[in-house]
């Protein structure tokens, strides 16, 4: 298992630093859910199993400096990562804002939309490993990031109306 470690440190980082939004504490955050991995020993074997328990490690310790700081959840850091090669400034430009506007969507979104999201889009976590990471069933997965998807919609086009399969099927029964 220890050999496996350096290849979860950057996303364990990440979603440390998607949680608090402060790379301090992040780092410190990372720090203990590696030296727990280390303690543990050769307990978790398979490297899926590793990735879960160290994001779910990471999840409970922001869960509990929020707890003793008497705090809750400040709002969500994403560092997605723009596409590296850039041919045209002015595309490069447009890519930065509409990654920005995205985050900031992410920002506005409820925590535990915000954390689904984040999973599933950034970390490429199923719905079953999101489900294990934050300890909540996978229809609570589901329905998280189909309002999270729906309402990041709604920011990111205003203009375009949501379709929403129950006012069709309601449109139609009339």
């Amino acid at each position: 298992m220890h050999d496996q470690l350096p290849d979860h440190l950057l996303r364990v980082y990440r979603f440390a630093m998607h949680l608090c939004g402060d790379q301090h504490l992040a780092e410190d955050l990372a720090q203990e859910a590696m030296l727990r991995a280390v303690r543990a020993g050769g307990r978790i074997n398979e490297p899926l199993a590793l990735k879960i328990w160290l994001l779910r490690v990471v999840e409970n310790l922001w869960r509990d400096w929020c707890r003793s700081k008497g705090r809750r959840p400040v709002e969500a850091m994403c560092d997605t990562e723009i596409v590296q090669e850039q041919t045209e400034p002015l595309e490069h430009m447009t890519q930065h804002e509409e990654v920005a506007l995205a985050v900031n969507a992410m920002r506005r979104l409820p925590e535990r939309q915000r954390s689904v999201l984040h999973l599933i889009a950034c970390e490429e976590l199923t719905v079953s490993e999101t489900a294990e990471v934050l300890q909540i069933t996978p229809e609570a997965v589901r329905s998280s990031l189909s309002v999270a998807r729906a309402q990041m919609r709604s920011m990111l086009r205003p203009d375009q109306p949501i379709e929403s399969p129950h006012l069709q099927n309601k449109d139609r029964a009339e």
